[in-house]
C-alpha cells in the first residue's frame, strides 16, 4: 500500500476520532442553556443550581482520585500559551504554526521510509495537528476536556488529538533510544598495489 495512502488514513482516522470525542464532550458538558462558556474555567451548572449566571462546575467524575471530564476552552497554545493575543493575531499566527506543521511532517515523512516507528509517530502528530487546527478554525479555540488530577494539582486539561501528538513524540523519543545507529566503521585503506594485480 502507498505510505502516503497510510498517512492520510492514519492521520484521519485520528481526526475523526478527536472531533468525535470533542462532539460528545460539548454534548454533555454544555451549560443548561446551550450555549458553550466564555471562559475555559465555567462548565454546565447542575438543572438545580440556585443561581447560574455564575460560573460553577458540573464535572463527570471517572476515577475520583485523579481523572475527569470537563471543558475547557483554550485559546492558546500548549497550557495556554499565546492566550492572551488579540483574536485578530492569535487564530491566524496559529493557523499559520498548524500550516508550517503539517508541511514540515508531509516533508519529513517522505525521508522516513522504512522507519515504521517515526512513520506511526508522524501520522498521529499530524492527525493531532489536524483536529486542534480544525478547532481553531472553526471556533477560534480548542475544545480540551481530559481533566487528570492528584488531590487539587490537576494537569493541564487536554483533548484526544493532544494524546496523539503526545504519543507520536513519544515514539520518536523512543525510535531514537532504541534504534541508535552506530557509527560506521571506516574502511580499511585499500592496498594499491594488491588492487592492481
Amino acid at each position: 500500500m502507498n505510505r502516503y495512502l497510510l498517512l492520510f488514513i492514519g492521520s484521519t482516522v485520528t481526526v475523526i476520532v478527536d472531533q468525535i470525542t470533542k462532539i460528545w464532550s460539548v454534548r454533555a458538558l454544555m451549560r443548561p442553556d446551550g450555549q458553550l462558556p466564555e471562559s475555559g474555567d465555567m462548565f454546565r451548572c447542575p438543572l438545580n443550581a440556585d443561581v447560574v449566571a455564575y460560573p460553577c462546575t458540573d464535572l463527570y467524575v471517572v476515577f475520583e482520585s485523579w481523572f475527569n471530564f470537563k471543558i475547557a476552552l483554550n485559546k492558546g497554545a500548549a497550557w495556554g500559551l499565546f492566550r492572551e493575543l488579540p483574536a485578530d493575531w492569535r487564530v491566524p499566527f496559529f493557523v499559520l504554526i498548524s500550516a508550517v506543521a503539517v508541511t514540515v511532517i508531509l516533508l519529513f515523512y517522505r525521508k522516513v521510509e522504512g522507519q515504521r516507528l517515526v512513520g506511526s509517530a508522524l501520522v498521529l502528530i499530524m492527525g493531532g495537528a489536524i483536529g486542534n487546527l480544525i478547532d481553531r478554525i472553526r471556533l477560534g479555540w480548542v475544545i480540551d476536556f481530559i481533566d487528570w488530577h492528584v488531590g487539587d494539582s490537576h494537569w493541564p486539561t487536554f483533548n484526544v488529538a493532544d494524546v496523539a501528538i503526545s504519543v507520536g513524540v513519544g515514539l520518536m523519543i523512543l525510535d531514537m533510544i532504541v534504534n541508535r545507529h552506530e557509527e560506521p566503521t571506516p574502511k580499511e585503506p585499500t592496498d594499491i598495489a594488491s588492487a592492481e594485480d
